[in-house]
Parts: C-alpha cells; structure tokens; sequence
C-alpha cells in the first residue's frame, strides 16, 4: 500500500487570459500612467524619466528593433547593470514579442561567451568601458555574430543606441501568439553546482509573477537596487510599470551610505531588498544618522532571514515603522511563498503563493514529512520554467515522476501552513550523524555585533565527517576565542565550530548574492595542505 503523500497548498491559481501578453500588459500601463510622473530616477546621475517619455522611448527603440529585423523568436541580451538604456531596451523587447537575455556585467569574457553560445543572440546591448571590452572578447569566441549595440558617449565602431531611437508608429500594437509558449525572458541560474543553465521564462509565468501592489498614493517610491539580470529586478520592473509606482534605481552595487541616503532623499516607499544587504545596514555604524521613516514595505528573498534576524533588522534597522517581508522562490519556478502585511512570523517566508503546493521529502528514505520536520522543500507551481535552453537532459531530470520539483533547499511548515527554509541541501555540514545546516551557524554569529558578513561551511576530519569551519568578516576588534564562545553558548554541542575562524576582508559571492561556500572551502583546504591558492574573488586571510 503507497503511503498518503503530505503536503500543502496556496489558494487556486486564476484564470489568465490567454489572448492578454505581457506585451499587452506592459503596452497599457506605459499608455495608462500619468505621461508628466515621474517613470524612473538613475540615483548616480540624477537623470529622470517622465512615463511620457519612457513610452515615446521604449516605443522608439521598438521601431529601431524592428528595423533590424528583431521581433518574435529573435534574443536579444542585455550586458548592463541597471539603466535608463537597459530598461528602455528591455521593455521594447517585450513589446516587441523578443526574447530578453540580461547577463551579469562583471562576468569574464568566457563565461560570457559561454551563456550567449546558450541564447544565441540576434542583438547584444551593453555600456561601454570595461564591459564593452569584455564583450568584444567574448564575441570573438562565438561562431554567429550579432548585432552590437552600444550606449555612452565614447567613441566605438558599433551601432549606438541613439540610432535605434526611431519615429514611433502610431499603429503600432504588441502582437504575442501564445502566452504559455511564448519565451519572453531567459535568466541564468547563478551556476554554483557547474555551468550556469539559461531558464526560459513564459509570459504566463511572469504574468502570474508580477504582483500588482494598487496604491492611491500617488507616485509611489520604489527602490530598485536588484538588478535587471535577476528575477527580483525584473518582476520590480514589471510590477512598478504597470502600478505606475516611481523607480527609484541605483545602477550598481552600492555602499550602506549611498542606499541610506537614497532612502532619505527620495522618500522611498517600497524595497526588494537582499538579505546580506540588510545584515550590512544593521551593522552600519552610521545608519542612526539617516531618517528612513518613509518606508512602509521592505521585502527580503533571494536567502533566508532568521527569526533573531529578522527581529534585530525590524527593531535596531526600521525601528518597528517598516513592514519586513520574506519572499521565498527560484527562478525555475517564481515565487513560491510570500509574506503580506498581516501574515508575518518571524523568519517564516510567508505562506504559499496561488497555484502552489510544497512537500517536505525525508532526505535519506524520500518519505513525504508532516508539519515542523525539516527535509528537502519540493514544489509544484501552475506556470513554471520552459525549460533550459538548449539542455534537454537538464529540463528532462528538473521534475521527478510525479512532477514534483526538488529545490535542493532545507526546511518545513508549521501547521499553519508557513513555510520556514533552513538551508541548501549540498551545502549541508556531516559531523558524525548530524546534518548541520550553514545558515544556523551563520545567523548567530551575524548577531554579533562585531561580525559584519561571514561564511560557515564544513572541512573534512578523519574520524567525524566535517568540522565547521568559518570566514567572518568584522566591522570591529574581536578574538577568535570571542567568536568561538559566543557561538558554543547559542547552539548544540554538535554544531560547535570545530575547524575554527579565520577573519578575512570580504566574503566572495556569487551574482545572486550567495556565499561562494565551496570556494572558500577549496581555499581554506588548499592553505591547510600548503598549497599556494590564486584567485581574483577569494579574500586573503587576515588572521586565525
């Protein structure tokens, strides 16, 4: 007899229109925005965008687009940080019924070469300067070369993005065959486990994605430092356009001051913030100095936030005047729980978004767990991935036999069916029979006021399988032995930290803004057997 299998679910996901697309969607919110708000604010120049101008902008580069012969199944990638550029080319993609491909700017021209060989690109957008450069490095490793379109104001042989600006037509309307066929957008998994995969994303899902937050306030700030290269960026975008929200943008990684003082000088309102982004403002010494009452909505994803965590940001950070929200997901599948004003537990990401249901699988039999005990977080959503681009064999193993997605994450539910994530199952410490999750490690030694950033991972040891082992990152004097007592007083015997504490200057991460675990673990391996380890993005070790 087949066990019942456990799990839980999300209201019913609605009904989409199958002849309303995106491009249709973002199409009326540029027509149906006040034309004299303001659309967008690039923080590091001051430059704005009214809608009116946005929509004559965004309709322009359509035309130019069109002219070179982009439209439906053609890509185009985007090689930027945030932009007033990027964002016009991006959403004349979507209007346009072209696939977009945003990549991460600071990528070497290899890795470059290698996701654009993925995607196959008709146009590649970027900035000049260094990536520019990268870009030409990286074209010459491809087979097909593609239209290179450059913003700045250097001087280069390629076709500008002034030039793309055409006369609008004023007949023009988006036209999209299928909307659950469609692939309006591939973003690339961050690549921690091998080489990056290109998830093709639906106009369904991304439909079903954008959250509409209906506000009467009017020009409602938004501050967008995710960038257009991960999902949190786009669904921002999406969802400030077609709110009519003001975006509020920071083109790159910034430091504390520079976020605090955008939060201050525009009033903004609403955040997707990152998680090691939240812990850096905490420990920021001078965020006491910076008036940030404006903000109603922060909302956390991208990692999870420790109850204590989450506590200690809301009390010390917003003093209790901002909403903090968790919102849990994967690109493969979009959001998949989510906090909302009136269903917040501390460090829970919330309850199940429409469509959703999640199963706790018991790691070593597969059993399906019930409410508060912790295995492997597996998914089934209404609108998930197309697939990976040209990976079938990845696509085909995404799903088990009875269609249930395996996220490699740790957690569970409570019985009111909140879902709580713990960690990543292959980042998972062996000491002797326990399975020890990095984060619980990390989330006490963030409260420590001396720790500013830190990585726990495990190394191994003859007779105990893995010993844990941490970087910290510290904002002010503290020991070793300091670290290594506060820690033995907050967790069990065998989550002690064993491998000891080496102080470093930063913690590597990946574009999403995850620890590079096994790097470092690789680096600190590498030390102990003498060997002398090279790498750009590994930080030299302070002292232990």
């Amino acid at each position: 007899m087949t066990a019942k299998v456990k799990y839980i679910s999300g209201p019913p996901a609605p009904q989409l229109d199958p002849t309303l697309s995106l491009a249709e969607v973002v199409f009326a919110g540029l027509k149906r925005n006040n034309v004299k708000a303001t659309a967008q604010v690039e923080v590091e120049t001051g430059r704005e965008l009214t809608y009116g101008h946005l929509a004559r902008q965004s309709l322009s580069v359509v035309q130019g687009l069109l002219r070179e012969g982009v439209g439906e199944g053609s890509t185009v990638a985007i090689v930027s940080f945030n932009s007033q550029e990027a964002h016009v080319i991006f959403l004349a993609c979507i209007l346009i019924g072209a696939t977009a491909a945003p990549l991460d700017p600071s990528l070497l021209p290899e890795e470059m070469a290698a996701l654009l060989e993925l995607v196959s690109p008709t146009v590649v957008y970027t900035e000049g300067g260094k990536t520019l450069r990268k870009i030409e490095a990286a074209l010459t490793l491809l087979e097909n070369e593609p239209l290179l379109v450059v913003s700045g104001r250097n001087k280069h042989p390629y076709t500008s993005f002034q030039s793309l600006l055409q006369p609008t037509d004023p007949e023009f309307r988006p036209s999209i065959t299928n909307i659950e066929e469609h692939v309006a957008l591939i973003l690339f998994t961050s690549g921690t486990s091998g080489l990056p995969k290109g998830v093709m994303l639906s106009d369904a899902y991304l439909l079903m994605s954008v959250k509409c937050l209906r506000n009467d306030v009017p020009e409602l700030a938004f501050l967008l430092t995710s960038p257009l290269f991960w999902l949190s960026g786009v669904i921002s975008i999406l969802t400030i356009i077609t709110c009519g929200f003001k975006m509020i943008f920071l083109r790159g990684p910034a430091k504390e001051a520079v976020i605090l003082s955008t939060i201050q000088n525009y009033k903004v309102n609403i955040w997707m913030a990152a998680p090691t982004t939240l812990q850096s403002l905490l420990v920021f010494p001078s965020r006491g100095a910076y008036d940030i009452s404006t903000l109603q909505i922060v909302n956390s994803g991208g990692a999870a936030l420790s109850a204590d965590s989450q506590l200690r940001i809301q009390r010390e950070l917003f003093r209790n005047r901002t909403m903090l929200l968790q919102v849990y997901g994967m690109t493969e599948l979009g959001g998949v729980a989510v906090s909302a004003p009136g269903r917040i537990k501390p460090g829970a990401c919330g309850t199940l978004t429409v469509g959703t249901s999640v199963k706790i699988e018991d790691i070593e039999t597969g059993e399906s767990l019930g409410p508060g005990e912790e295995g492997e977080v597996c998914v089934k959503v209404k609108y998930f991935m197309l697939g990976y681009a040209k990976n079938p064999e990845a696509t085909s193993a995404t799903f088990d036999e009875d269609g249930w997605f395996h996220t490699g994450d740790i957690g569970y539910y409570d019985e009111e069916g909140y879902l709580y994530i713990i960690d990543r199952l292959k980042d998972l410490i062996k000491y002797k029979s326990y399975q020890i999750a990095p984060a619980e490690i990390e989330n006490v030694l963030r409260t420590h006021p001396a720790v500013k950033d830190c990585s726990v991972f495990g190394i191994p040891h003859p007779t105990d399988g893995d010993h844990a082992t941490a970087f910290v990152v510290a904002h002010k004097n503290v020991t070793e032995n300091e670290l290594l007592e506060y820690v033995a007083e907050r967790v069990s015997e065998n989550k002690q930290i064993r491998g000891g504490i080496r102080f470093v200057e930063f913690i590597p991460r990946t574009s999403t803004g995850k620890p590079k675990r096994r790097a470092l673990r690789s680096q600190l391996m590498a030390e102990l057997q003498g060997i002398n380890f090279i790498a750009s993005d590994h930080p030299t070790v302070i002292s232990h």
